[in-house]
């Protein structure tokens, strides 16, 4: 596997920043920019499938994980979120990236495009929307739900100073197998997900501030990229499982369909972690699409046989993410 590197960084507003870079080549970079619930591990599959070829850079959103509390006014909005994505890139010394989004990362991504276009190769966007719930796709959803009423949201964040007092109990109730098969049995992960990845993940998500995840959530549910999908004129990717309860299939068929040439893969059986549970289907899906629409061939880039591209081994997918280099 290839090792992470974490480096730090101040935002322009002096929030303290987390981000991570590792791989390197000749394909153009991959800036990751990853769900709610998720960080850089969650991108595990992807980064040792691409890391031998592409430059990758991420980053924990300002108040989660690694990253340091928004300086007052305590800003969670998806643009300062933006503002902060090139913050990093200008510090790893990226100029220009293919912008990789799951779920909260494809408003990111969307915003991106539209403030900052001349940074942007193309997009993929996995299990995502475009923001407000009000103008989705018919249909209701877990994400509706959790997005329904900002006023419901507040009222969650007044609870934050009591649940910050349980917060030492939940990692170890987050991590244990209970979890994941509850969410089995809901429907909102996949009999194929990695199962340790997946504890992991949910352990480290429920560390979390719950009143800086609370405004994230909050904020993320006022945005809305609608009126800019047309004016999309970068190559687009778009990645959903039929299965996807938070972001419905029917969303990213409305998002392919407003983008210009923009391509759509639906993967049976896929949920809102579809990147866990079929991650040999969403990289070769995503190494086609670099090497047909951005012109980069990884294997003539090798030039030789080697593994085949875009496959990761089973031995090489069960490397933890602290990143033993190959």
């Amino acid at each position: 596997m290839f090792e992470i590197r974490e480096t730090h960084l101040m935002a322009a507003d002096g929030t303290p920043l987390a981000a991570y870079t590792c791989g390197s080549g000749e394909g153009p970079p991959l800036v990751l920019s990853h769900g709610l619930g998720g960080n850089i591990a969650a991108w595990r599959y992807l980064v040792d499938n691409f890391g031998g070829h592409h430059r990758i850079v991420s980053w924990d959103y300002r108040g989660l994980y690694r990253s340091g509390p928004a300086a007052p006014p305590s800003d969670y909005t998806v643009p300062t979120h933006v503002a902060d994505m090139g913050a990093v890139m200008d510090h790893v010394g990226v100029d220009r990236a293919v912008l990789v989004g799951w779920s909260m990362g494809c408003q990111v991504n969307l915003e991106m495009l539209r403030a900052a276009p001349q940074r942007v190769l193309g997009l993929v966007l996995i299990n995502g929307t475009f923001g407000r719930a009000a103008d989705r796709a018919p249909g209701p959803s877990l994400g509706d739900w959790l997005q329904l009423a900002p006023k419901i949201l507040r009222g969650a964040e007044s609870f934050a100073p009591t649940l910050r007092h349980l917060r030492h109990l939940l990692p170890d109730l987050a991590r244990s197998q209970l979890l994941l098969e509850f969410l089995r049995g809901a429907g909102l992960v996949g009999d194929t997900a990695d199962r340790r990845l997946f504890a992991e993940l949910a352990g480290e998500m429920a560390g979390l501030d719950p009143g800086v995840y609370l405004a994230t959530l909050n904020a993320l549910g006022a945005h809305c990229a609608k009126a800019s999908l047309p004016d999309v004129q970068v190559p687009t990717l778009v990645i959903a499982g039929d299965r996807d309860l938070f972001t419905p299939v029917a969303n990213s068929e409305r998002v392919a369909k407003q983008i210009d040439g923009a391509e759509l893969m639906v993967i049976p059986s896929g949920t809102h972690y579809t990147p866990l549970e079929f991650p040999e289907l969403v990289d070769l899906r995503i190494e086609k699409f670099v090497r047909e629409r951005l012109g980069f061939n990884r294997s003539a880039a090798r030039g030789d046989a080697g593994e085949r591209p875009g496959v990761t081994s089973r031995r090489r997918r069960k490397r933890r993410a602290s990143h033993q280099p190959d």
